[in-house]
């Protein structure tokens, strides 16, 4: 089974184009990047592709991450992938980026509890805990970052992600994981579900509504 995943929920732009049968990748690009994601998706498809030999009538599943994260970013990447797949006529799967980034720990032989922490700005967190093999034993959530040490399991843990460090400091037995702290596009392929394929097209995990601004007044206006 062929899988085409990508991530562009963060500060990075991911795609992979996995063997999901040998586990084996057969195409991979990745760039850090805070913004230009809707930009730089589409090429990195097609080279990904094209560096595996072009098999887009061979595709089996499309596979991207769904947030939390960025706004626009989570957008950019499923409405791609939805668009992809629709084109394709090919179904889509999807990963949270929370459990993206726990599958990033590849060394616990303790199998101690993974915590994956996202950096949401503004003094808040994405955060939700997995068992060491990386099924939720906690919801995800958005939290203060004074406040993320309750939510942590009882006991040690590895901390994973671009929040970790703000919640080491705050809880005793937990230590940041030697593991990359976002997302990304290899992981989403090989470890997204397919069987069974969800019946429906995921939807965005957003924990925190999107920015709107208030429109200013319109002083002194006559209609």
């Amino acid at each position: 089974m062929l899988v085409l995943g990508m991530d562009t929920s963060l500060q990075a732009c991911s795609v992979a184009l996995v063997n999901r049968a040998s586990g084996e990748v057969l195409s991979y690009r990745r760039e850090i990047m805070e913004r230009g994601q809707a930009e730089a998706l589409p090429d990195m498809v097609d080279a990904v592709m094209m560096e595996a030999g072009d098999p887009y009538a061979t595709l089996n599943v499309v596979a991207t991450t769904r947030g939390p994260g960025s706004f626009t970013g989570v957008r950019i990447g499923l409405s791609f992938a939805r668009a992809l797949a629709a084109a394709l006529e090919i179904p889509i799967t999807s990963m949270t980026t929370l459990e993206a980034i726990a599958r990033n720990v590849a060394h616990n032989p303790e199998r101690l509890p993974v915590v994956s922490v996202i950096d949401a700005r503004r003094e808040e967190l994405y955060l939700q805990a997995f068992d060491a093999d990386f099924q939720p034993i906690t919801e995800a959530l958005l939290t203060p970052v004074e406040e993320a040490a309750a939510h942590l399991p009882p006991g040690p843990c590895l901390l994973v992600g671009t929040g970790a460090e703000m919640v080491a400091d705050e809880a005793r037995g937990c230590l940041p994981a030697e593991a990359d702290p976002l997302p990304d596009a290899e992981v989403v392929a090989l470890h997204a579900p397919v069987e069974p394929l969800p019946a429906e097209p995921p939807e965005p995990l957003y924990l925190r509504p999107p920015d709107a601004k208030p429109q200013k007044p319109l002083i002194g206006r006559r209609d």
